[in-house]
């Protein structure tokens, strides 16, 4: 199947990556596994962080200001804890363990992310973007909640089909280009053969415990890139353990990233640019007690990558 824009697959592979810590304010620690310089994009993923395991002290907590997207999807997934998320389009909405926040930046959209006042003290989770191809970058922005996903159980491991599709499952999450993202999990030790797209590349993190895919054992803050042309995968769980399948068919070209920003082009980022800082195009996020995040200067060394 040929999709403009895209490529096929590289030639299976095994390649381990490590992410880098990164500070997002009130005690929240991330590791960005994506993008990084031995690896920009899997598929249409372009961005990976993996949230704690994290404790706050009392009072503490998320507290993202409202800051803006263009070009891309975000994918909040979270294993414990809670997170708010209010936006431009007036959204306002909580999530917990087991559900999906997507918000479809297009041609733009501001949002913040909180922990509510009755969140627990522990936080245990992700967040993707998925790149929007050329012909989507600048649709209509969008936010959708699911508080329940299709999922089933295959030799002892649960297969939640986050979005995309999955054997017989599909995600009623809207995508805009032939992609996966499943979670895996199981709280006995178990193994299956995981079904794979051929046409897609995949990697897979950990967020619990461990995982041993074709005798490499992953642990937390991994990506295991494993290339393409794969019908099917090996893959075996510790007890109380969990991770997630990445896969997408290959962009020809990766997009350009910069701050919040995503694109095809890099005057597309600076126009964007252009108007978060002139208070144009991006509305403001109603309910956010707090000023929004000021762009970081562009870089003086040239062009984007």
């Amino acid at each position: 199947m040929t999709i403009p824009g895209t490529v096929r697959a590289a030639e299976p592979q095994m390649n381990l990556l490590h992410g880098r810590a990164s500070d997002l304010g009130g005690g929240l620690i991330v590791n960005r596994l994506l993008p990084q310089r031995a690896r920009r994009m899997v598929g249409p993923w372009c961005f990976l962080d993996l949230i704690g395991p994290v404790r706050f002290d009392a009072g503490k907590g998320v507290d993202v200001a409202p800051h803006p997207h263009i070009g891309l999807q975000t994918v909040t997934w979270l294993r414990e804890g809670e997170l708010l998320h209010k936006d431009s389009l007036g959204s306002w909405q909580r999530i917990e363990p087991g559900q999906l926040n997507l918000m479809t930046a297009g041609a733009g959209i501001a949002h913040s992310e909180e922990s509510p006042p009755d969140r627990g003290d522990c936080m245990l989770g992700a967040q993707f973007w998925v790149a929007l191809p050329a012909s989507s970058e600048c649709c209509e922005p969008a936010f959708e909640h699911y508080a329940e996903l299709p999922e089933t159980e295959v030799d002892g491991v649960r297969i939640k089909v986050i979005m995309g599709a999955y054997d017989h499952l599909v995600s009623p999450a809207r995508c805009h280009s032939p992609l996966l993202a499943a979670e895996l999990s199981s709280t006995t030790e178990a193994g299956t053969r995981l079904k794979l797209d051929p046409d897609f590349e995949h990697a897979i993190t950990v967020l619990r415990g461990s995982l041993q895919v074709a005798g490499e054992t992953l642990a937390p803050g991994t990506l295991c890139y494993l290339g393409g042309q794969r019908d099917a995968l090996d893959i075996a769980l510790a007890p109380d353990s969990c991770g997630i399948v990445l896969g997408g068919m290959p962009f020809a070209e990766p997009v350009k990233i910069w701050w919040n920003f995503v694109a095809h082009r890099e005057q597309t980022i600076r126009s964007a640019l252009d108007d978060w800082n002139a208070g144009r195009r991006f509305l403001a996020v109603p309910g956010y007690a707090g000023e929004s995040l000021k762009a970081p200067e562009w870089p003086q060394n040239g062009r984007l990558k």
